[in-house]
């Protein structure tokens, strides 16, 4: 796990020199609370947050002075960092006996951008220079078995996003989603011979060498050796189960071509899962599990505050983006532990990064002054667990992720133990 910024972070961040009444404990608690409990729009709304918390009087300039020191970014960074190390918990596993158990983990791969001011445009360079001048783009790796973002990378958004795929040693016995924007094969062979799998949507255009081919159920013997456009009449219609090569020399990867019917036109995944264990239904019904990583952005985006502030300093903005980011991973940690610790309970994270403002200030003002922490935070689980459910929980098993292979992880011993009393 772990994330990174556009400049190498120094060993000390240096935000802990001259320390006055913005110390690092009061900050780090003022920005998690109102990031993830209010709509912060500027400076002076987190400013309000510390003084109410901390019962100081704190002015806007100095507390202006502090978060645009250059170790600004590498405090709120070391914090993301920390809580993505200490609080990512596995919640989703294979039902036994499913294909997908020999597999340690499920990753998603893609990225999400958003304007900042066009002053910043210097440091954070958009790719639609017209519509927004300046502009950053998170590019995050996300682990569907924890079902948090495990890795997360601040570029400009003129950076290309296939420099920011884990590395393919990183990915042994993984299995990795990712949309056509990172289609790559090289890549995928990269993967292929380090004992990972992946599923990625190519563009319809490929064209490789055909191997092997499977239609409507049969296999289409004279078609092996062609190149797929002179056999894409054929398809026109229908599902394709393909074996091909880009490269003599190459494994032969599947190409699945499914059908939309509405939009007529074909939906391209190339994989190197097997056939005998994954049919083209699966694979499909796999990779639309991606849909997950783009539920992670909305939550990051519409509960945690993850937009573009009103500053033209750079260390600011990118500053309150790791807050940000901490705030949202913080709310996801504490619905995930609701969901392992308490019975029958199917928890939504929506749900849960929604009306996690309403119990969590009294436990930020725990945090602050380390009084009563335990008890704030169960009775911030108990207010979830009644607040929070998922609205349609069957419908996650029979059509959602769950209906993929995947199952809950158990209630443990240990984390019973947690509200009781």
């Amino acid at each position: 796990m772990g994330s990174s910024r556009p400049s190498t972070p120094r060993p000390a961040t240096g935000f802990t020199h001259r320390l006055r009444e913005v110390t690092p404990h009061r900050m780090a608690i003022a920005l998690l609370t109102s990031l993830s409990c209010y709509s912060t729009q500027t400076l002076a709304d987190i400013l309000r947050v510390f003084n109410a918390l901390a019962d100081r009087s704190v002015r806007y300039k100095p507390f202006h002075n502090q978060l645009a020191k250059p170790a600004f970014p590498t405090f709120t960074w070391q914090l993301f960092e920390h809580l993505l190390q200490h609080l990512v918990l596995r919640v989703l596993a294979p039902v036994p006996g499913h294909a997908l158990r020999g597999f340690d983990d499920i990753l998603l791969q893609d990225g999400t951008s958003f304007a900042v001011v066009d002053a910043l445009r210097d440091t954070f360079p958009g790719r639609f220079t017209k519509i927004s001048p300046a502009a950053v783009e998170l590019h995050a790796t996300m682990s569907l078995f924890h079902d948090q973002a495990i890795r997360v990378h601040l570029a400009p958004d003129a950076e290309g996003e296939r420099q920011f795929l884990p590395a393919p040693g990183d990915l042994r016995r993984k299995l990795l989603l990712a949309d056509r924007g990172y289609m790559d094969v090289a890549y995928c062979r990269r993967v292929h011979h380090a004992g990972g799998a992946f599923i990625v949507r190519f563009q319809t255009g490929i064209n490789p060498v055909v191997v092997r081919a499977t239609v409507g159920g049969r296999e289409r013997s004279s078609w092996g050796g062609s190149k797929l456009d002179t056999l894409r009449g054929r398809l026109t219609g229908r599902s394709g189960d393909l074996q091909v090569r880009w490269q003599k020399n190459d494994p032969p990867f599947r190409l699945l071509l499914i059908w939309n019917r509405t939009s007529t036109e074909h939906l391209a995944l190339v994989t190197n899962l097997p056939s005998e264990a994954f049919t083209l239904a699966s694979v499909r019904d796999l990779y639309r599990l991606r849909w997950q990583i783009e539920l992670l952005f909305k939550e990051w985006k519409s509960y945690a505050n993850l937009h573009a502030f009103r500053t033209a300093n750079p260390s600011i903005a990118e500053g309150l983006i790791w807050a940000s980011l901490a705030a949202a991973l913080l709310k996801r940690f504490v619905a995930h532990v609701t969901e392992l610790v308490v019975r029958d309970v199917d928890i939504s994270t929506r749900n849960a990064a929604m009306a996690f403002r309403y119990k969590a200030t009294d436990l930020f003002r725990a945090l602050l002054y380390a009084h009563r922490i335990e008890h704030r935070f169960r009775d911030l689980v108990r207010y979830l667990a009644e607040n929070a459910q998922r609205a349609h929980p069957n419908r996650d098993r029979t059509t959602g992720r769950l209906a993929t292979g995947l199952r809950p992880i158990g209630l443990s011993v240990s984390g019973a133990c947690l509200l009781k009393n």
